[in-house]
């Protein structure tokens, strides 16, 4: 199955503008006959923590409308990320779109210390079906927490997927640990990061992939840029 990752620069606070670069990289992706498509962590707001909750999405968002309509027509599936608001509480999620489907979500279930006056987490299956492909999903600190991981060996996953927002140093340590998952558990491990200012950080992209070998198969430099991988 051919993945796409979309190493974007998004614009901070600027949602329409992400929407339609989001749409952008889909329709590319969907051209390169990627049956999945991938975003970074908050990718339609930015990762900007502190305008989270005034940019925050409901489940029902009718401003998700056209990602459902783009999944379908073009016969992609679509990870993306959000504040998601559910019952009073923020979350970071990955809003999940199949052709002809119900949309899902994927909420962080460990944050970062400097995340949790913004948002809470929240338990829920991070593991998600994509056509013949058993995916489990990680969104950015979760690569480092090995809870995330203590259920790998049960779960059986054909891939390993994280979505992030990373500086230089952090993307460092996000490779060690994503090579040591692809060595241990010997499956394919992917990274999807963003590009340009978020936060006050500089976003390194240089979004990349291991095979189950532990073998770097491709990587990003720190342009915006689709980062296609055929997983086997």
């Amino acid at each position: 199955m051919k993945i796409a990752l979309a190493q974007l620069k998004s614009e901070s606070g600027n949602v329409e503008a992400n929407i339609k670069k989001h749409l952008d990289f889909i329709t590319k992706a969907a051209k390169a006959e990627a049956k999945l498509i991938v975003f970074p962590e908050l990718s339609l707001t930015n990762y900007e923590p502190g305008l989270a909750k005034d940019l925050a999405f409901e489940e029902n968002d009718p401003k998700l409308d056209i990602f459902k309509k783009y999944s379908t027509t073009y016969n992609i599936n679509i990870a993306l990320g959000l504040p998601l608001k559910l019952e009073d509480q923020l979350h970071i999620a990955m809003a999940i779109f199949k052709p002809k489907s119900e949309l899902l979500f994927y909420c962080k279930q460990y944050l970062h210390e400097d995340e949790v006056q913004f948002f809470q987490p929240k338990k829920n299956a991070s593991i998600i079906q994509f056509q013949q492909k058993k995916v489990k999903l990680a969104i950015c600190y979760e690569v480092s927490v090995d809870e995330h991981l203590e259920n790998l060996n049960s779960e059986k996953p054909d891939l390993f997927i994280a979505s992030v927002a990373k500086h230089k140093k952090g993307m460092k340590n996000a490779q060690n640990r994503l090579q040591f998952i692809s060595e241990n558990y010997k499956i394919t491990t992917l990274l999807v990061n963003n590009t340009g200012l978020a936060d006050g950080m500089n976003c390194c992209g240089n979004s990349f992939g291991f095979n189950a070998s532990a073998k770097k198969i491709a990587q990003l430099n720190t342009e915006e840029s689709l980062l296609i991988i055929n997983a086997e």
